[in-house]
């Protein structure tokens, strides 16, 4: 079927993607002794934080308190360190988005690569994942491998388990396993990187007038949602200002077409803003906010999220708003959670319904698109991510793979053992 199919190294759990969610995963699976893999399509983790290019992560606090910590808080700690990621001050009151921290890439880059490899991971970067390798049948299939590309060709690589992470939910939807996909998707983003200098006051006047008369005659496409304001372009540095619209990052047909478009828009606004105000690079590709939402045990709905609820198996945090970004210059809906409450994820979110060893975890866990909307952001995939590393460990070392046969409370205990904050375990901070 596959033709020259080379057989690759046998591991205890494989993770597809590495960016905020397959990150975390990989590290703590690797901390608890299982022998894991990452398969990375590009050839830097991060995902949509580096890769991408929106580098703000949020959010790691809930009315000045900490919610979400562990590897992902370990990684903008050590960030922060060396100077690379300025944390705000979480005491003060002030709007969500000014919660996040905003992380130089290619030192986020560095410090993933640096964690992975203290942890053991066997990185297998810019070598995409193309297919899996199903057995059994009905409820109780497993996904045994998985075939990469690589410069010697295909080669399949064996799992015990295996944790999604691709945001789109390739290796789910390979399997067989179901999915909710839209025929409306919120819009993507493309970054760019304007020269930071700003001009003389009466250059700037000149330049946003351009700007506004460009939107007005139609230069400037106003579906593309650029600013008109060159200093919050410089400001914002070209992190989601702008909205790309109308495809599906799960099809590479519609992805070719946004990525065109996404040029397309940046070079609109680089002739707008002229030669007093250069844009000097963009991120390689446009960042997708929806795709596929794998169905898992558990289903996140709206109404659950922002109430709260509370569920056995809750093994981490989430907190951001509902946040449904719209084609174009419509407004994005957003639903505030009420002040004290904080959603919680639970494990069943992310076993996938009928695979005995497949987990999901970030973008694509299974839940309804506004619920979606908020639990996507970074912090909150970097939470998931390390709770499903936790769980595939423990059952790729003690259960044959079976993500059902672990105990909740061992899930528990061993990210709290590396600095999460588990509901119900350590999170007496949040009710004092």
């Amino acid at each position: 079927m596959f033709g020259k199919l080379k057989q690759g190294g046998e591991y205890d759990v494989i993770v597809c993607g590495c960016g905020s969610a397959g990150f975390t995963a990989a590290v703590q699976a690797a901390r608890a002794g299982a022998n894991t893999a990452v398969v990375e399509r590009y050839g830097m983790p991060g995902g949509i934080m580096t890769v991408g290019g929106n580098n703000d992560v949020a959010q790691f606090h809930a009315y000045h308190k900490q919610v979400i910590a562990g590897i992902g808080w370990e990684f903008i700690e050590r960030l922060s360190a060396l100077g690379y990621a300025p944390i705000p001050d979480m005491t003060v009151d002030a709007p969500h988005w000014k919660y996040g921290i905003r992380v130089n890439i290619p030192a986020a880059a560095y410090m993933m690569d640096t964690m992975l490899t203290e942890a053991g991971v066997a990185l297998y970067y810019g070598q995409n994942a193309v297919e899996v390798t199903v057995s059994g049948e009905g409820e109780s299939r497993r996904v045994d491998g998985i075939i990469i590309s690589t410069k010697d060709g295909l080669v399949r690589l064996g799992a015990k388990t295996v944790i999604d992470c691709t945001g789109d939910g390739d290796i789910c939807c390979w399997a067989g396993a179901q999915y909710e996909l839209g025929e409306t998707l919120q819009p993507g983003t493309i970054r760019f990187y304007p020269d930071k200098r700003l001009p003389d006051d009466e250059t700037v006047a000149a330049i946003d007038s351009e700007l506004k008369a460009a939107h007005s005659d139609g230069r400037l496409d106003n579906e593309y949602r650029f600013p008109s304001s060159l200093r919050d372009i410089i400001a914002s540095e070209g992190c989601n200002r702008n909205h790309i619209n109308d495809f599906n990052a799960a099809d590479s047909d519609s992805m070719t077409a946004a990525e065109i478009d996404g040029r397309r828009a940046i070079f609109a606004l680089m002739e707008t803003l002229g030669e007093n105000a250069r844009i000097d690079n963009i991120a390689p590709t446009v960042a997708p906010r929806e795709t596929r939402r794998i169905l898992c045990d558990h289903y996140i709905t709206c109404d659950e999220y922002v109430d709260a609820v509370e569920h056995e198996d809750d093994i981490c945090y989430s907190f951001y708003p509902i946040d449904l970004h719209r084609a174009g210059r419509q407004s994005i809906k957003q639903v505030f959670l009420t002040h004290g409450l904080v959603p919680r994820i639970p494990y069943s979110a992310l076993t996938v319904k009928g695979f005995e060893n497949l987990l999901v975890a970030g973008r694509c866990a299974s839940g309804d698109r506004l619920a979606n909307s908020a639990y996507r952001v970074k912090a909150s995939c970097m939470a998931m991510g390390q709770a499903a590393g936790a769980a595939a460990a423990l059952a790729a070392r003690g259960h044959g793979g079976d993500i059902r046969a672990v105990d909740i409370a061992d899930i528990k205990r061993l990210t709290a053992d590396n600095g999460a904050i588990v509901p119900g375990v350590n999170d007496i901070h949040l009710y004092e």
